[in-house]
């Protein structure tokens, strides 16, 4: 078996870094057609960008979405909080039933610790308590 020698394996180094590189030049393009398609291939068309398939299309629009849609969540998860908080303050009485139609009336303390701990929850993630009822 032959072998090979430190210039053969050199020049076997360069060979595959010249094929590697290669595709490194390679383009992907992004673009919509006239029905609203997404596209890509690697030849421009027609208002085609070229895109980097190891990057978002745009990071900061990811970013942004991402961000709106956990500020959306949140709100969401704040306007529940401080409604649920609103009817345990108005309520004259809290009853909880589960789900096999047990039903537990609470006592005024209970509902006092509850309405504390919903208070809590607006508070440390909601920013401004809710209004006073």
């Amino acid at each position: 078996m032959p072998r090979i020698g430190l210039l053969g394996l050199a020049a076997a180094s360069l060979l595959f870094c010249a094929v590697a590189g290669a595709d490194a030049d390679a383009k992907l393009y992004r673009w919509v057609d006239k029905d609203g398609h997404v596209h890509y291939g690697d030849q421009a068309a027609p208002n085609a960008k070229p895109v980097n398939p190891k990057q978002p299309a745009n990071s900061d629009d990811v970013d942004d979405a991402a961000a709106k849609a956990a500020a959306d969540k949140q709100a969401a998860e704040c306007k529940g909080k401080n409604d649920q908080l609103t009817r345990y303050k108005n309520a004259a009485s809290i009853n909880e039933t589960d789900a096999l139609g047990n039903t537990r009336e609470y006592t005024a303390e209970q509902k006092d610790q509850l309405v504390a701990k919903t208070q809590k929850y607006v508070d440390e993630h909601c920013g401004a308590p809710a209004p006073a009822s």
